[in-house]
């Protein structure tokens, strides 16, 4: 046992006891991460601001047999905006959750971490958050290495024509001689497909400005998160608060 020192995000907790919280932190040198943060559920704890959620701080942790132990931590970046607005809090959570549930424990990615911090400053900004939330879809499977297969079929290989499906089990688009190999397959355009490309190779300053048809919104939704819960085997339950947002905002 010992101590250790990282920086690291704040994805989640859970309260345990009269007053502590188990933290789910994201490090680029050590993964994802369970701490607690023992009496931090009291007024003028000093642990009190720099675990809160989203926020990026330096930790000090205490190694232990069970859970380690958040000892100090220093606030890097608060990312306040984002806990200040209910919309953006929706999709902040449904960010971790999907991080969380894409990333065994302990698994280090320094990759990952970078994106997912870009990411927290882009939702402090972003006008269009279902864009960015696809956009953030697509990337997060591409560098966890799910990256959907939209150059060629993804169930014969061979090149796609005009008419084309998306199948979430097959892996991506597929051209019209496969459809029998997925009923559920979603239509999806030649448009669709050149933005989801765009989506992978180009970082997110480039795409903070696209003005998407809805059909191609729809589509890429139809597409993405399916894609998503295939390789997650599972809902994300925080998208139930983000639909029950956008009913209220319709």
């Amino acid at each position: 046992m010992g101590l250790y020192r990282t920086d690291a995000i704040v994805l989640g907790h859970r309260n345990i006891g009269e007053a502590d919280r188990v933290m789910t932190l994201f490090s680029p040198e050590k993964g994802k991460i369970s701490a607690v943060a023992r009496g931090v559920r009291r007024l003028n704890n000093r642990l009190l601001g720099g675990t809160q959620l989203f926020t990026f701080s330096n930790f000090l942790i205490m190694e232990n047999r069970n859970l380690d132990s958040i000892s100090q931590c220093e606030i890097k970046e608060s990312f306040h905006k984002i806990r200040a607005n209910l919309e953006r809090m929706a999709y902040g959570l449904y960010f971790a959750e999907m991080l969380r549930a894409s990333t065994p424990e302990e698994d280090k990615n320094h990759a990952l971490f970078n994106f997912f911090l870009k990411t927290l400053y882009f939702l402090q900004e972003w006008d269009d958050l279902e864009l960015l939330s696809r956009i953030y879809e697509i990337k997060l499977m591409a560098i966890q290495g799910y990256s959907p297969e939209i150059s060629r079929c993804a169930s014969c290989g061979k090149k796609l024509t005009e008419k084309m499906r998306f199948s979430s089990r097959l892996g991506g688009a597929i051209c019209f001689r496969c459809f029998k190999d997925d009923a559920s397959a979603v239509d999806i355009s030649c448009e669709t497909v050149k933005v989801l490309q765009g989506f992978i190779k180009k970082p997110y300053r480039e795409l903070i400005n696209l003005d998407l048809q809805e059909e191609i919104k729809k589509q890429l939704k139809n597409a993405c998160q399916p894609f998503i819960f295939h390789h997650l085997d599972r809902r994300l339950k925080t998208l139930e608060f983000i639909d029950d947002i956008n009913s209220l905002k319709a």
